[in-house]
């Protein structure tokens, strides 16, 4: 990341990246789409990949959303010693979202001496479409996961670890409600079940209004999964592949 790279390039530069344990449209009630694309398991783990030294996630809690945009800067530069601020060209902050680019670049010399304020160039597909979560999201509920690789850099992949296994069950079953993240639409997909221990298993999950079932795509079902098995089987997360219906 363009933030990373900063850091590393002035030697003794520790990073942090701000966000959200939840999203500030979907809580002022701006967001269409009402889960996120990351638990926040997945996101301190892509964070720390990234290199990231800190992580801060704050609870944008009411009081807290009513807070400027220069009050929300204020607060971050009093938590560090502030170098370098990486936002991306359509950041917006505060309350009512008063506070964008050009806004923070007038307000980051307020509170923290010789401090820039670096916006990289938005990342384009190969077709020139700026690429954002926005994209991501409106590309998983048309159910078309296959295109998500090119926006996200990987496959689309949801969490897992929270929820409890069934070690006497198979098809394996998930009560859409268990789970924390954005799903695709109801339809059928290709997957690669992702285990505990990092073992990966091909399979089609079926979803519906109700559940997401998953059965193998081997025959016979791997033993891991056989109705009656003692053996503990603990998941990881599921990677959507693409869609079949």
């Amino acid at each position: 990341s363009a933030a990373v790279s900063l850091a590393r390039s002035h030697g003794d530069w520790k990073t942090v990246v701000i966000t959200f344990a939840q999203n500030p449209k979907t809580m002022m009630g701006r967001n269409p789409f009402d889960k996120p694309l990351m638990s926040l398991r997945q996101s301190t783990d892509f964070f720390s990949n990234l290199g990231v030294d800190y992580l801060v996630v704050i609870d944008f809690s009411p009081d807290f959303s009513k807070l400027t945009g220069e009050e929300f800067i204020a607060r971050c530069c009093g938590m560090f010693d502030v170098q370098a601020i990486v936002v991306g060209e359509n950041f917006r902050c505060g309350s009512h979202a008063d506070t964008g680019v050009v806004e923070l670049q007038e307000i980051v010399p307020k509170y923290t001496e010789g401090a820039s304020v670096c916006v990289p160039d938005m990342y384009k597909l190969n077709d020139g479409t700026d690429d954002s979560s926005t994209l991501v999201r409106i590309t998983l509920t048309k159910g078309t996961v296959s295109e998500v690789p090119a926006q996200l850099g990987r496959n689309y992949s949801v969490d897992l670890a929270h929820i409890p296994s069934r070690n006497n069950e198979y098809p394996l079953r998930f009560p859409i409600g268990s789970f924390v993240q954005l799903l695709p639409p109801p339809g059928v997909y290709e997957t690669v079940l992702v285990m505990a221990n990092r073992s990966e298993w091909k399979m089609i999950a079926l979803i519906d209004e109700e559940f997401l079932t998953l059965t193998s795509m081997t025959s016979p079902a791997p033993s891991v999964f056989h109705a009656g098995s003692v053996q503990a089987v603990r998941y990881d997360n599921l990677q959507f592949v693409k869609e079949l219906t």
